[in-house]
């Protein structure tokens, strides 16, 4: 398995040759994006959020994706023919993680109102096992768009593959917080390079885990 320095040598090679299509897709997702932060009231800016984000991460993978195959049909169709490829199960990808988003508002809500140390303590823990559930989906969406897994399969295999790998998953989970935090130094570049830059390294991780354990004899969907 390739170590994740070598992964960000590929990762910055790829992005750089591919930089004005990677923008492209960074300013499709904000542009979705961007009525929750100016145009919608807070708790529908939320689940405006929720919704959508699920189709905007298999847009944005599945037109990183044939970036990679140097297809040469339009960024933006490539993002669009993702949307409505993967449309259904991306709305039911983006209910799963909501469901959990929902679980750990409600948690420090009833801490803020009731108080208490086990308030607090739950809180805590449901914050924590959510974080864990966040950590094992960094494979999902890839499995999803490049190897075409169905979506139940994605998931439970993301989880696998955290089990099987559990220091290269939260180091490569760490790797995308910080260049998220570095980038959060300019907005602007957050905006215009994190949206591509975390799609193209989670679809090349991915894809060296993946070959890995297929070079190992280990069938993630039999396991």
């Amino acid at each position: 398995m390739d170590g994740l320095t070598q992964i960000l040598r590929v990762t910055g090679k790829e992005y750089y040759r591919h930089i004005v299509a990677m923008v492209f897709i960074s300013l499709l997702v904000v542009t979705v994006l961007s009525p929750s932060f100016f145009l919608i009231q807070l708790p529908y800016a939320l689940i405006y959020v929720m919704l959508v984000s699920g189709p905007l991460l298999v847009g944005a993978a599945w037109a990183v994706q044939q970036l990679l195959l140097d297809k040469s049909q339009s960024v933006f169709l490539q993002f669009f023919t993702g949307v409505r490829k993967y449309f259904l199960a991306s709305i039911g990808y983006s209910l799963f993680l909501s469901f959990f988003v929902i679980i750990v508002a409600a948690s420090w809500w009833h801490y803020v109102q009731v108080g208490g140390t086990f308030g607090f303590a739950l809180a805590c823990f449901q914050t924590y096992f959510c974080g864990m559930v966040f950590l094992s989906q960094i494979y999902t969406i890839p499995l999803l768009v490049k190897f075409q897994y169905s979506l139940k399969d994605s998931i439970f295999t993301s989880v696998k593959l955290l089990v099987k790998n559990p220091l290269y998953t939260i180091l490569s989970f760490l790797q995308i917080a910080s260049i998220f935090c570095l980038l959060l130094l300019s907005v602007v570049g957050l905006f215009f390079l994190f949206p591509s830059l975390s799609t193209l390294f989670c679809n090349i991780v991915t894809s060296n885990v993946i070959v890995t354990e297929e070079q190992e004899g280990w069938d993630p969907l039999s396991a």
